[in-house]
């Protein structure tokens, strides 16, 4: 058998029910086909960036606490959501993660942007090849592979030579290729464009033992068209061309020359039903909010969906009447704290408990409706840019959490299904057990080594329900214990009063 390497190909957004034979018939097959993860999961908060340096490290964004002492001291990768805000880097506002001069301060500050070793680092330490193909945002592309310059590794984004790494030779490939397609909704021409460069330039002249492709859509056409509109369909039939080509090229030649292919999406989407300033909702209420701590600021709400709350030097009192407040709002859903607090859930039920965090994390409320065309799962928001009816990501419904995880090759077993929870912390370790490539300590995912053909017993899992309430408040939590993952997994949480 030859040296096995790795495909993973990226689906931004795509809800795992939209998978089926009728909108997405070449994904739909080789998840048949192949080994699949029903149970896995999109790490908090479930925004894309999040996801990417969860992927590229195999770590959650902070540490757990519902495991033994000693089992937690890895503190993760630190990257608490697109952007988020931190006082101790005194900026003006959140970090933003396609903010390069801000990624620089804060990797100045912390020692290293993302705390935890990513792929690119491990596998160029090993002499290994890393390669990324991407679609997604400025962000995107530098979370992929922080190292790509100066470990000389290609990375090809879309968005030009600049966001590109030099070993990608951004200006040869468009003028092989051609410019980059416009970006339209559905964005058709761009994610045919990026499988051509994968299939015809990257995989025969940069031979990596990872290869990222990273597909944009149906991400785009979910926030912009509405989840399940015809221009969604759409999005995610460009996907799946995109993957046709990929499986086409798979067959006839790359599943000889040992490549694996693990295709996933990063979150799913749910619907936005109305939309909620929450900065401007604390200001009415008398709190002073601002964009940051200074002398008139006590509270600054990084907006979201799934929002931080920071609080002036921590304080305990202002903390607990933001709490107070909050919680007595029909449009909260679910608040994790810092602090220990009787209502809130711990920080460390959603894995992000460390120094980076904020003081509360506040996800908006949601219910299990259906959309204008079928697909359930309703929520507030507090991102200006989406429509009301518009797709929406970030919290703990089951339908953003639950993400399309398969993997196919000769190292994984044939129409095989993998009930134990797992998620896409666990992609980069399984790979690097294949690779024969040590793993480092910072990484928390584990090896699926019940997806290899060679027999082995799937570990023991349990699932726990965190409760926690105050008043008329009432609030749960459902994770996944997984036998020897430091870490647990997320299954889905909800305000329940």
């Amino acid at each position: 058998m030859p040296r096995p390497r790795f495909l993973f190909v990226l689906f931004d957004g795509l809800r795992r029910d939209m998978v089926r034979a009728d909108t997405a018939p070449a994904i739909h097959g080789f998840r048949q086909t192949w080994t699949d993860f029903p149970n896995s999961a999109s790490v908090f908060p479930v925004e894309t960036r999040v996801q990417v340096s969860s992927f590229v490290t195999g770590s959650f964004p902070g540490h757990a606490a519902l495991h033994p002492a000693g089992d937690n001291q890895r503190p993760g990768h630190g990257i608490m959501g697109n952007s988020f805000y931190d006082p101790d880097l005194g900026f003006d506002g959140p970090m933003d993660t396609s903010d390069d001069a801000k990624m620089t301060a804060a990797a100045k500050h912390y020692g290293r942007l993302q705390g935890s070793r990513n792929i690119g680092e491990i596998l160029h330490e090993a002499g290994r090849k890393y390669a990324v193909v991407t679609t997604g945002k400025i962000g995107n592309a530098r979370l992929l592979n922080l190292g790509a310059a100066s470990q000389g590794q290609p990375v090809f984004s879309i968005w030009g030579a600049d966001i590109s790494s030099p070993a990608a030779e951004f200006d040869a490939v468009v003028e092989r290729f051609g410019p980059v397609p416009e970006q339209q909704l559905p964005n058709v021409a761009v994610m045919d464009y990026a499988a051509s460069v994968l299939l015809e330039e990257f995989i025969p002249k940069h031979d990596a033992d990872v290869q990222v492709v990273w597909f944009n859509e149906p991400d785009l056409s979910f926030h912009y068209r509405e989840i399940g509109s015809p221009e969604s369909l759409r999005a995610i039939k460009a996907v799946d061309d995109a993957f046709r080509r990929i499986l086409d090229w798979w067959e006839a030649v790359g599943r000889e020359e040992g490549w694996q292919i693990v295709a996933a999406s990063d979150h799913g989407q749910i619907t936005v039903t109305g939309q909620i300033n929450v900065a401007d909702e604390l200001a009415k209420a008398g709190f002073r909010v601002g964009r940051a701590i200074g002398p008139d600021v006590d509270v600054v709400v990084k907006r979201s969906y799934a929002g931080g709350i920071s609080i002036r030097d921590r304080d305990p009192e202002i903390t607990e009447k933001v709490f107070d407040w909050l919680i007595r709002q029909d449009w909260c859903g679910l608040v994790f704290s810092r602090e220990e607090r009787q209502g809130a859930l711990p920080m460390s039920a959603i894995n992000v408990a460390g120094s980076r965090a904020p003081d509360l994390y506040m996800v908006l409320r949601t219910s299990d409706g259906a959309n204008a065309h079928g697909y359930p799962g309703l929520a507030y928001a507090d991102n200006g840019d989406i429509s009301v009816g518009g797709g929406m990501h970030g919290g703990l419904h089951q339908h953003e959490l639950n993400n399309l995880l398969t993997a196919g090759g000769d190292l994984f077993r044939e129409a095989h299904v993998v009930e134990t929870p797992t998620g896409l912390v666990d992609i980069v370790p399984t790979m690097l057990a294949a690779l024969e490539v040590e793993a480092p300590e910072s990484m928390t995912g584990r090896v699926l080594a019940e997806a290899f053909r060679i027999e082995t017993r799937p570990p023991f899992w349990q699932e726990m329900l965190l409760r926690a309430e105050r008043g008329d408040y009432a609030q749960e939590l459902r994770v996944a214990q997984v036998e020897g993952a430091p870490n647990h997994y997320l299954r889905g949480g909800r305000r329940t009063a």
